[in-house]
């Protein structure tokens, strides 16, 4: 499986959704800040809690190597 086509598919399906008041949403660092991502607003994106998980399941699929973002995975579940 192309864990990072899955990955840039789903960042760009999401990119101008709006998401309506009062539905809970996450912020999602599209670089990581482990991998060098900054709070821009570019590198920014809302995700619903279920997508923010599947993002950084995919993100530390396409990094093995990367505990942090092994990390994340775990106290996000």
């Amino acid at each position: 499986m192309n864990y990072s086509k899955r990955y840039k598919l789903l960042i760009e399906s999401r990119k101008n959704r709006s998401i309506s008041p009062g539905v809970y949403y996450e912020t999602h660092h599209i670089v990581p800040r482990c991998m060098g991502g900054v709070d821009s607003p570019d590198n920014l994106i809302k995700l619903l809690p279920e997508e923010h998980y599947t993002a950084h399941l995919l993100l530390a699929k396409i990094y093995p190597s990367n505990e942090k973002l092994w990390y994340s995975c775990v106290m996000m579940s």
